[in-house]
């Protein structure tokens, strides 16, 4: 296929294979080695450049999608001048070398959205890039440093660069690959396609496809990537209702004051989920449809009683969350249908919601428990509580008797224990299972313990 696009700022075309990798592109087309490849499926950060005005990591980013992008990589910053680049060489920030122009590209997307990061934000915006060297703290003070010199001025103009318009062209597909790469910019060319075909595998972050593929998993047969469709990233509020489109990205979810305000757990479930590359990337519909069981924001959707809406060229239809998995990474989706939104009801005054989790590190990592409650005190009592449990079992689990026991109660210690214990019995875990009951336990008890706090 032929795609043109900016990379530094020279408009180029190239001939290009649909999953060939931004990475490759820059690399081995353009000869533009100082993007390096690492782990080859979005850890380590090496390869971290800005596309489109976004930190993401260019090892999981397709060719398919890039045509009319622009892309930014270490080459295309000052050289010797650059205010960051000399930062970190002068504060000793460099040892090896490898893991530098990641370290730089994701410096330089913080400091474009926070020109003056506190040490904790400079820890946040660098989570994604990994150094086996310099103990990072070297790293922390090359940045705060740039920060003070104003580069975050310099920085912001990438900002600009992040709503990407259609091209006046569309991309090349050669002949062999019309009826196998599908390109729609609109939703209803997308269940055009889904209509006439049933094995179309679609593509939106792909923060889960490339790994997969670097595992042995087949190439699909027809792929439709839905990344340049406008009507999927829209977030929408009404009075009753608030719906997020399904190509909406978590770090967008994390940092949308509306989420915020209406759903905190939501809010806390997205930014925990991974560092910022990847959060760029990854959809709310990719965190749904792939039906994984360790999937933060299914059992935080269930607890808030959202619904998935439906789409496919014959009409839509709205799903309950806990009717959506139907077994093993598998959804009741039909072939012919795509993920249009999720419809989250908005809640009553008064709701405390939480989402807690526990993994091999505090956030930014698979979670090996995870629980989503919800509750609000009225007249001493607890009214409407609601607790969801993930990772347990191959989809989420609601833990009604949990909110049977509690409703229409005041909070005392001797409920909290027996809470306790309902939750600890109410999960049944595939493996660790004496931990994660425990954890599960403890984690609902705090949620009513603090919410009897609160007021």
């Amino acid at each position: 296929m032929r795609i043109a696009l900016s990379i530094n700022g020279e408009k180029l075309n190239f001939e290009v294979s649909p999953l060939d990798r931004l990475l490759d592109i820059l690399r081995t087309y353009k000869g533009l080695t100082g993007t390096k490849e690492g782990c080859g499926e979005g850890e380590c950060g090496a390869c971290a450049v800005i596309l489109d005005g976004r930190l993401v990591n260019s090892c999981m980013i397709p060719a398919m999608e890039l045509h009319g992008s622009k892309v930014l990589t270490v080459e295309g910053l000052e050289g010797e001048g650059d205010l960051l680049q000399r930062a970190f060489v002068e504060e000793g920030a460099v040892q090896c070398g490898f893991c530098t122009p990641g370290m730089v590209m994701a410096s330089r997307a913080l400091l474009a959205r926070r020109p003056h990061p506190t040490r904790e934000e400079i820890k946040e915006g660098l989570a994604g890039n990994l150094c086996r060297c310099t103990g990072y703290e070297k790293i922390i003070k090359a940045v705060s440093r740039a920060a003070d010199e104003g580069y975050g001025e310099i920085a912001k103009a990438d900002l600009d660069f992040q709503e990407m318009e259609k091209p006046s062209e569309p991309a090349g597909l050669s002949e062999s690959e019309m009826d196998k790469v599908f390109l729609p910019y609109d939703l209803d060319e997308a269940c055009q396609v889904l209509s006439r075909f049933d094995d179309v595998y679609m593509l939106a972050g792909t923060t889960d496809f490339y790994p997969d593929l670097k595992k042995g998993k087949p190439v699909p047969g027809r792929l439709m990537d839905l990344t340049h469709i406008c009507e999927l990233k829209k977030i929408d509020v009404s009075e009753a209702n608030v719906i997020i489109g399904s190509g909406v990205t978590t770090q967008r979810i994390a940092e949308d004051p509306t989420i915020a305000e209406f759903f905190p757990a939501l809010r806390e479930a997205a930014d925990s989920s991974a560092a910022i590359a990847i959060k760029n990337r990854a959809t709310l519909g990719g965190n749904l449809m792939t039906a994984s069981p360790a999937a933060d924001i299914p059992p935080v959707l269930m607890m808030l009683g959202a619904k998935a809406v439906l789409r496919s060229s014959s009409g839509r239809r709205e799903i309950p969350m806990d009717s959506l998995f139907k077994g093993y990474r598998e959804t009741v989706r039909r072939p012919d249908e795509l993920l249009d939104s999720v419809m989250i009801p908005t809640p009553k005054k008064g709701t405390v919601q939480v989402f807690y989790k526990r993994g091999s590190r505090k956030s930014l990592t698979i979670s090996r428990v995870n629980v989503a409650c919800s509750a609000r005190l009225e007249d001493g009592v607890v009214r409407d509580m609601k607790v969801v449990a993930g990772t347990m079992s191959i989809f989420p689990s609601p833990l009604v008797q949990v909110s049977e026991m509690v409703e229409g109660k005041p909070i005392t210690a001797s409920l909290v224990e027996a809470v306790r214990e309902a939750a600890r019995d109410g999960v049944h875990p595939r493996t660790s299972e004496e931990y994660r009951k425990n954890i599960t336990g403890n984690m609902v008890a705090r949620f009513l313990s603090e919410l009897g706090q609160r007021f």
